[in-house]
């Protein structure tokens, strides 16, 4: 009789676990998980018939992508958090996947609601991960190319990347001097237009849109060294070439190095030619433009004559007030000092004021600013580097009031250190500012003596250094990898990496995205990574925050093998 007993105690439990089953169906409310991955896969839909079925979400930086089971015409998505309305966005299109914008907090709860054009609606609840996912969309596979050294950035294949204000398009300007318009949301090509053709070194050196997206801004390093204005469709508007002033060969190419916009769309740019070695200095040709945006010249500087030092780098207030840059050279120059930093008037290109930074000696008879000269968005303070690794602030107002220029303050980050009878420093490159931090970025360590490499890395070397504005170090972090010209936006700092010429760590080339906003050191605010086999020589995120592109380009080991490709990742 036992035995009966338990089976009819089995039936019982068999049938129980049955119904238990039926009653998890997908008009039941969603379970919250922990949150062990991005997605979240739980659902609950809405009580019409014809209601949304929601498969997944995924938070990215900027908010949340929500995939849909089926297509549907989607009205207006709703996020919640808790029984709050946080945020609304309408879309008016039939789509099976959307985004919503909003910014979230790690491992909080939200409920999205998805309505349609009938009414029809369904909701998914999910748990915010801890970090942002980030996840490759597709690639764009570019021309062929010769792989630099590896062992050399000088010989990096580069490119150039922007997106549109609107966040809609993106412009790639490559090694070979090609440029293409790029439909963000689908990899489309819009249009692609070849510059610079039949010349082996030529290449597009900067892209900037105009504030309303409708114009297009691109400076080539080529023997005219056009800076070109193109509208969306492609058309030529304008264009302006400093090949004729600076002078040419196909050695020695000049190009429209660096691009800045105000907010009137007046332009700005940095014009500049390494002549190399003449006799036994080296010589650089360099001079400073300003155009309206119909492409009239407002003003250069100098008016008369060229500048005998290299000007890389330029940048501008938002109105238009100050224009600022700074010098390079290898040699000590004979008029236009190397090392020096100049503030203009935005308007006439009149010179405000200049400060010559002296060299560090004994180890240089000279000093040179590359990539690094910034001024804030009020015009009241300026900072720039000079590549033997020193950092400075200069308060822009006050000289101005008082007609002295002075360093207010000034940091020694990868200044020289003697390593068994070698000199060596980090190579300081880059200088941002985002909101009030100021971060400069050390790239690759260099010894001093020609015959002797560096036995290894600088401690300061191949790192960002973040400072606020009095001065104190707010958070560092080791790249481990040479560094490129950083994307930013008011939140985000992504920043390409490509080798390390001295431990040859091959395994950091990527992309890696610091979220601003967050306290704490660099690693709580390190978010995201992403790696690449080739280097990362260029890298952008859309003003919306939620793509990321990535320029990927190959480079040639001692052996001969080449890693990686000449492409472009697009990355959410």
């Amino acid at each position: 009789m036992k035995w009966k007993f338990l089976v009819v105690l089995l039936i019982v439990i068999l049938l129980a676990s049955g119904c238990a089953e039926k009653s998890q169906g997908p008009r039941a409310s969603a379970a919250f998980q922990e949150p062990e991955s991005d997605t979240q896969d739980t659902e609950k839909t809405g009580n019409s018939e014809e209601g949304v079925h929601i498969d997944s979400v995924v938070f990215s930086r900027a908010g949340a992508l929500l995939t849909l089971k089926d297509e549907a015409e989607i009205s207006e998505i709703r996020v919640y958090s808790e029984s709050e309305e946080i945020a609304s966005q309408e879309i008016g299109k039939n789509k099976d996947n959307v985004f919503v914008s909003f910014n979230w907090d790690p491992e909080a709860r939200y409920r999205f609601e998805v309505i349609t054009g009938s009414g029809a609606s369904g909701t998914i609840e999910a748990y915010a991960p801890s970090k942002p996912a980030l996840k490759k969309e597709y690639t764009i596979e570019l021309e062929d190319v010769t792989p630099g050294d590896i062992e050399k950035t000088s010989t990096n294949v580069e490119g150039a990347l922007k997106f549109s204000p609107d966040s809609e398009y993106l412009a790639i300007g490559t090694n070979g001097g090609s440029l293409k318009l790029i439909k963000v949301a689908t990899g489309e090509k819009v249009w692609e237009k070849q510059l610079v053709k039949g010349i082996a070194d030529a290449r597009i050196a900067d892209i900037e849109f105009s504030e309303d997206g409708k114009r297009l801004f691109v400076g080539e390093e080529s023997p005219d060294a056009f800076l070109y204005c193109f509208d969306l469709e492609g058309t030529e508007i304008w264009k302006y070439g400093a090949g004729k002033e600076l002078g040419s060969d196909l050695k020695y190419m000049p190009a429209m190095k660096k691009i800045k916009l105000d907010s009137e769309g007046n332009i700005y740019v940095a014009a500049s030619r390494a002549c190399g070695y003449i006799g036994e200095k080296y010589k650089y040709l360099a001079r400073v433009y300003s155009f309206d945006p119909e492409g009239n010249l407002r003003w250069k500087f100098p008016e008369s004559e060229y500048m005998d030092s290299g000007v890389t780098w330029i940048d501008a207030t938002p109105d238009g007030k100050y224009a600022v840059f700074g010098t390079t050279c290898f040699t000590e120059t004979e008029k236009w000092r190397e090392g020096t930093a100049h503030v203009l008037n935005g308007n006439t290109g009149q010179e405000h004021w200049s400060y010559q930074i002296q060299p560090v000696e004994p180890f240089f008879d000279y000093s040179a600013i590359w990539y690094s000269t910034q001024i804030t968005p009020d015009g009241e303070k300026l900072i720039t580097m000079t590549s033997d690794g020193r950092a400075f602030l200069f308060n822009n107002s006050r000289i101005i009031e008082t007609g002295t220029p002075e360093i207010a303050w000034q940091q020694n980050i990868s200044t020289p250190i003697v390593v068994s009878g070698v000199p060596i420093y980090g190579s300081a490159n880059y200088a941002y500012i985002v909101n009030d931090t100021l971060i400069f970025s050390i790239g690759s360590t260099f010894s001093k003596d020609k015959n002797k490499d560096a036995p290894f890395e600088h401690p300061s070397g191949n790192s960002l250094f973040a400072y606020d504005y009095d001065g104190n170090l707010l958070w560092k972090w080791r790249v481990d990898g040479y560094a490129g010209e950083c994307a930013v936006n008011d939140r985000y700092l992504v920043i390409p990496l490509a080798q390390n010429l001295v431990t040859e760590d091959r395994s950091v080339h990527g992309v890696y995205v610091f979220d601003a906003s967050k306290s704490g050191g660099a690693s709580s605010r390190l978010i995201q990574t992403y790696n690449t086999e080739g280097i990362t020589v260029s890298a952008d995120i859309s003003p919306d925050g939620r793509y990321i592109a990535a320029l990927e380009a190959p480079s040639r080991l001692d052996d001969g093998t080449v890693l990686g490709e000449y492409k472009v990742h697009i990355l959410t």
